[in-house]
């Protein structure tokens, strides 16, 4: 899946892939897709949370090795 921007936050840990996303998506336009790449596994929890949390739908969720990686599409 291609994004627009992509945040790379492996090495991270909760809560700092969501504080990463939540700052990049205020300065996107609506309808961006935006890719969270994360080491941690509550990442897993946590993207769904927010996206419920904030009107944000996330796309799709899936592992890859070592990371967790979303795809959240900025609402309007």
């Amino acid at each position: 899946m291609d994004a627009d921007v992509r945040i790379d936050a492996r090495g991270t840990l909760c809560p700092m892939p969501i504080l990463e996303l939540a700052k990049a998506m205020r300065a996107l336009a609506p309808g961006t897709l935006v890719e969270v790449v994360a080491t941690d596994r509550g990442l897993e929890a946590d993207l769904p949370a927010w996206c419920e949390a904030t009107g944000n739908p996330l796309v799709r969720m899936e592992r890859r090795e070592q990371c967790y990686v979303g795809w959240v599409r900025k609402a309007g």
